[in-house]
């Protein structure tokens, strides 16, 4: 049997099973207007009982005791307009930030799977230790779009499931260091500048690009997390069975330490304890210098680098608008008279309708309470897309359908350094 008649056979005999899964769970869902889950109802209901409450209590008041609490009706076609098209803007606005919250996100998306091909593809692996640092980058790009997640829930830190593992060893972020020394590394061989980060303790951290003691056994550590090496690159870092990575020199003294430089002058800013950065733009500061010693070694050429720049930039950029979506909300004043003038057109609307309704004034406020509320409720729950509401962006799936891709990539994709064929 040819190829082409096997992807013939394959599909046909997939599609029926398919088109039966997805008729079975169309059949066996609850329509929209039946859903609850998803829905305003849980968050307005409380609000919408207090309002059948106290239409009730009008209609005891005019119909049973006889009270003569009816008002013109002349006033609340004008009130309703004017109601109508505060929540209208309400409603657009927030749905403006969802969409606009999706369109960035995809962006960042876009520009990782870009920069995934780049480097693992445009950049060449000379050494051993060039493998290992394309391997920390690649983690580093998955790791950009998992920070960013758990920076926009205000989630800091990185003791994080999905997050930690993808880390060079010994990282210390910058909420929880001191400063952050750029040095030279005298003693290597290799050309470039290295970041190392310098505890409280002034002991010094590993950084994202060199290679120290222990280093390795974080970076491949295949059962935890599968994201080190892959069987298509011709040259993976390995651990022995002490924990000690094979890339190393085991007979470097352990005395021989980096020689930190660091400049002094008049201009230098007066106080550097309450300095902080965010963890996804550190990580971009991470890349833009591990790009910048693959520049200085040689590795890559200034157009090259360039292109990199540039989804760096969009990087920095998603992340910007983002945090703006987050950090800026619609005006309090806004939301505050908008809530008040609901509530008031709820409370006025009765005292007009009593006389022409009697006890439908009951069910018809209750209606007008669950759809004034829901819009309002719309806006609020859509207001701020990268929560954890039913209605927020699944971004724990994006971010592992990123790590898949970039999986895919590490274990069945050809590095440089392997002379691929389109066969």
């Amino acid at each position: 049997m040819s190829i082409e008649d096997r992807v013939d056979h394959l599909v046909h005999d997939s599609t029926p099973a398919y088109y039966t899964r997805r008729w079975v769970k169309r059949i066996s869902t609850y329509p929209d207007h039946l859903r609850v889950k998803g829905s305003v109802l849980p968050a307005i209901l409380p609000l919408v009982i207090l309002t059948g409450v106290y239409a009730y209590f009008i209609g005891v008041m005019y119909i049973t005791w006889g009270w003569n609490i009816a008002l013109s009706n002349s006033i609340v076609p004008v009130l309703s307009v004017v109601l109508g098209l505060l929540l209208a803007f309400r409603a657009n606005t927030s749905y403006a930030r969802y969409y606009e919250g999706r369109q960035l996100w995809q962006d960042l998306s876009s520009n990782t799977r870009n920069l995934a091909r780049l480097v693992w593809c445009s950049i060449p692996e000379r050494t051993q230790n060039d493998h290992l640092e394309k391997m920390r980058c690649m983690k580093l790009l998955l790791a950009f779009a998992v920070a960013t997640k758990h920076y926009l829930r205000r989630e800091l830190g990185i003791d994080y499931y999905d997050l930690d593992y993808l880390l060079p060893p010994n990282w210390i972020p910058a909420a929880a260091d001191d400063r952050l020394f750029i040095i030279q590394d005298e003693s290597s061989d290799e050309e470039g500048v290295v970041v190392t980060s310098v505890k409280r303790d002034g002991s010094q951290g590993q950084g994202m690009l060199n290679v120290n003691e222990g280093g390795g056994d974080h970076i491949d550590d295949l059962d935890n997390q599968q994201l080190a090496s892959g069987p298509a690159s011709s040259a993976v870092s390995t651990v022995d069975n002490s924990g000690t990575s094979t890339i190393q020199d085991e007979d470097r003294p352990r005395h021989q330490k980096k020689k930190k430089k660091r400049f002094v002058s008049d201009e230098d800013l007066p106080d550097e304890g309450n300095s902080d950065m965010s963890l996804p733009l550190e990580i971009i500061f991470r890349l833009s210098l591990y790009m910048e010693q693959a520049k200085s070694s040689g590795k890559i050429d200034g157009q090259f680098s360039n292109v990199i720049i540039t989804h760096l930039n969009n990087l920095n950029d998603c992340l910007s608008g983002m945090e703006r979506i987050v950090n800026t909300p619609i005006p309090a004043v806004y939301v505050v008279h908008l809530k008040q003038s609901v509530v008031l057109y709820i409370l006025a609307t009765p005292f007009t309708l009593i006389d022409q309704l009697g006890w439908w004034i009951v069910p018809t406020l209750v209606l007008a309470a669950f759809i004034l509320f829901g819009i309002d409720a719309i806006g609020a729950q859509i207001d701020n897309p990268f929560g954890y509401n039913s209605n927020d962006f699944p971004l724990n799936t994006f971010c592992d359908a990123l790590r898949k891709e970039i999986e895919f990539i590490v274990y069945h994709l050809p590095c440089e350094t392997e002379n691929a064929m389109l066969i």
